[in-house]
């Protein structure tokens, strides 16, 4: 066993030589491959020094100034382990360091204390019965240890996940009131915490994976080695979205695999926010109720209705007397303890109702005072309702000399003072109000003149000036197609509307672009009983025409009785079995849901079986192409018939056209028509491009294939 020691000790001793030499002259080093490799095992091996120097130090303080033999040899190799793996893990820290993209401070301090731990623990063994001599020595040498490893641990932490990770979540910035819906801003209350949660942990100040850095908004725009991280235009929206739908397996996929992965609704929310334009200042209650941004965004934030609230609810009876024909006090959600107050009829009002509201006054959380001639004085009375978070003191008369009795509003959300007599200068009392978002002041004496300082006093408020222009040719809403439904057998009808009245929609049938003078104009209905492309836009004299919407509809006149899979798809993107392809269910530009079919170095083949003979004249493969996720057209594809699996018949075969550079993502289909013709099995082979082309970034890896559905006409 003492031998055994030895060759240990001079291994440890020979590697933390090598380890301060390549500390000291290794910074133009170029790391073989095999090393690259055992770098990369760096964040396995490190726990077992860690682990073993806490167990040396807890040892050597409760028992290693015993003298029997046993225990002795027992701290002996506890010490003399934590030493052989220190030194491994800090050599394989460094390899792993020259990989690149990391920051240089950071780093340096990261291996300076990975040095250190392996150079304390080394010398400790080799003055371990001097050391246990004196046990205060003991305690300070094993406490310089964990020191080391709980400064190295921190700066390690913060390469790998991010600036101040350990603490983060006690650190007084980071701990932000509940955001509500009303007062989210799309980027910093949404994509943002996804982002840091999802992304920086790779992409940050210290560890910036591909030259790429997200921590603000600059570097965000600034994009990375390979380019910036998304592009408005349409369907494709640039590389994030391309990476995050990359197939899990594949190296680019982000985030990598193994790290937390995005769920679909913070992918649809990031998806969104790029296709609405990318704004960092946009709220998501400013966007319309329609819009696809503000729908997925609602599922992540609560509502001053739905807010979860601590205080006790008001005694039942207490409301019941509250309310009359003047004065309306309602809980805002089931169950909930929180209040809202609505007043009506201005020439009943009186002071002396809002007196009455004090015996609820800790759960009023709404009061909408909307044109009811509340003065300056009644601001005394509203100062006490210390959770009220929206206030609308709309058209009343308040002159704003008495703002400041709102000061203990601390919960305060939205004010509304339009149409008031407040003038720009009472409004610096607001400061005191730290949650205040939403501040309306249009129709006021406040002039354009003032906006600018206002905002200035108010950086994170967004200011309601209201209409401030007569110039501006407001733009028409999109059309609405009714029903989602976009497989049909025999016929359909589609229904369009806008919600601007008077407006006229425009559209067509065949993908082309509608135009005013030679498209159809929609009245009632459209009736479709062929797969069509439908475009339309929406017209009205005064106003800028609308954006163009497009949908796909597809005809499936015939399903197969049986669909047998005579090759396996991915075990990732096995949809629903052979079903997949014969259920009028037609899927997205989202491939990962059960709609789709994926294949990857294989051919999909397919058996269609009908338990009578069906007259058919044409067959539609239904697929995605997105060629910077390796979803590349197929190589072939091939239409057999027959009355059985030894008597087959090619129909038809087509060789699609292969692309020479990335675009953006889009549905197509392999469309293949024949003269009619009865049959009782189909068989569909689809194969797969075996190697990307050279121009790709995955050049000579398989491409893969996914299908939907096969229609049948």
């Amino acid at each position: 066993m003492k031998s055994w020691k030895n060759i240990i000790y001079n291994c440890s001793f020979a590697l933390n030589c090598l380890l301060v030499f390549l500390l000291i002259f290794g910074n133009n080093m170029n790391v073989p491959l095999f090393l690259k490799v055992a770098g990369r095992m760096h964040p396995m091996i490190l726990h077992f020094p860690i682990v073993l120097l806490i167990l040396s130090f807890l040892w050597e303080a409760i028992v290693g100034a015993k003298h029997e033999p046993a225990i002795k040899a027992a701290g002996d190799w506890l010490l003399l382990s934590a030493s052989f793996t220190a030194v491994i893990a800090a050599l394989m820290g460094f390899f792993l360091s020259k990989e690149g993209g990391y920051d240089a401070e950071s780093i340096a301090w990261h291996k300076w204390t990975g040095v250190l731990i392996s150079l304390v623990a080394l010398g400790w063994y080799a003055m371990k019965d001097f050391v246990r001599q004196k046990k205060v020595l003991s305690i300070t040498v094993g406490a310089l240890s964990v020191a080391a490893i709980v400064l190295a641990g921190h700066q390690g932490a913060n390469i790998t996940h991010g600036e101040n990770f350990i603490l983060a979540p006690v650190t007084p910035d980071k701990l932000q009131p509940v955001v509500l819906f009303e007062d989210a801003v799309a980027y910093t209350h949404l994509i943002k915490p996804i982002l840091e949660v999802k992304c920086i942990t790779c992409h940050n100040t210290n560890k910036a994976k591909g030259d790429l850095v997200m921590e603000t908004e600059q570097l965000l725009l600034k994009g990375g080695k390979h380019g910036n991280l998304w592009d408005s235009a349409p369907v494709g929206f640039g590389l994030m979205m391309q990476r995050v739908h990359l197939p899990l397996e594949e190296k680019k996929h982000m985030p990598p695999k193994g790290k937390p992965q995005l769920t679909e609704d913070e992918i649809k929310a990031i998806y969104y926010w790029i296709k609405d334009g990318a704004s960092f200042s946009k709220k998501i209650a400013d966007l319309s109720p329609t819009d696809s941004l503000r729908i997925v965004a609602a599922s992540f934030f609560k509502t001053v209705e739905g807010s979860d609230y601590t205080f006790a609810p008001a005694d039942e009876s207490a409301i019941k007397k509250l309310n009359n024909d003047f004065r309306v006090v309602t809980p805002l959600a089931i169950g909930s303890p929180a209040l809202g107050v609505e007043f009506y009829g201005a020439s009943f009002f009186k002071s002396e109702q809002l007196k009455d509201l004090q015996t609820v006054g800790e759960q009023v959380v709404t009061l909408n005072l909307n044109k009811m001639p509340v003065k300056d004085e009644d601001l005394k009375i509203i100062g006490t309702m210390k959770n009220l978070r929206k206030l609308n003191l709309s058209f009343t008369q308040v002159t704003g000399a008495s703002l400041s009795e709102l000061k203990n509003l601390k919960e305060l959300r939205q004010l509304s003072l339009s149409g008031t007599g407040v003038k720009a200068a009472d409004l610096a009392v607001l400061k005191e109000l730290p949650k205040l978002s939403s501040l309306y002041i249009w129709n006021t004496s406040i002039g354009n003149n003032d906006i600018a300082g206002i905002k200035k006093l108010f950086p994170k408020t967004t200011i309601g000036t209201g209409f401030r222009g007569d110039t501006i040719i407001a733009k028409l809403n999109s059309p609405v197609i009714e029903g989602d439904e976009v497989v049909f057998r025999e016929k359909m009808g589609i229904k369009l509307k806008n919600y601007i009245k008077g407006a006229s929609m425009i559209y067509t049938l065949d993908g082309s672009e509608p135009d005013s003078l030679k498209s159809l104009v929609y009245k009632d209905s459209i009736v479709i009983d062929k797969p069509v492309q439908l475009k339309a836009k929406a017209f009205l004299p005064g106003w800028t025409s609308s954006d163009v919407i497009s949908k796909n509809y597809f005809k499936a006149t015939y399903l197969a009785d049986s669909v047998k899979l005579l090759t396996e798809p991915n075990k990732d993107y096995k949809g629903v079995g052979g079903a997949t392809l014969s259920n009028r269910q037609k899927g997205e530009l989202n491939y990962r849901t059960d709609k789709w079919l994926g294949y990857r170095g294989n051919d999909l083949v397919a058996m269609l079986y009908f338990n009578r003979p069906t007259l058919l004249s044409s067959v539609n493969i239904s697929t995605v192409i997105d060629i910077g996720a390796y979803l590349m057209p197929a190589k072939e594809v091939e239409v057999w018939a027959g009355t059985n699996n030894a008597n087959m018949t090619l129909l038809k075969k087509f060789v699609p056209a292969q692309p020479d550079s990335v675009k953006p993502s889009y549905l197509t289909s392999y469309e293949f028509t024949f003269k009619p013709k009865e049959i009782t099995l189909l068989k569909i082979v689809v194969k797969p491009v075996m190697k990307l082309p050279l121009w790709h970034s995955g050049k000579g890896q398989n491409a893969w294939i996914f299908v939907d559905e096969i229609f049948l006409n």
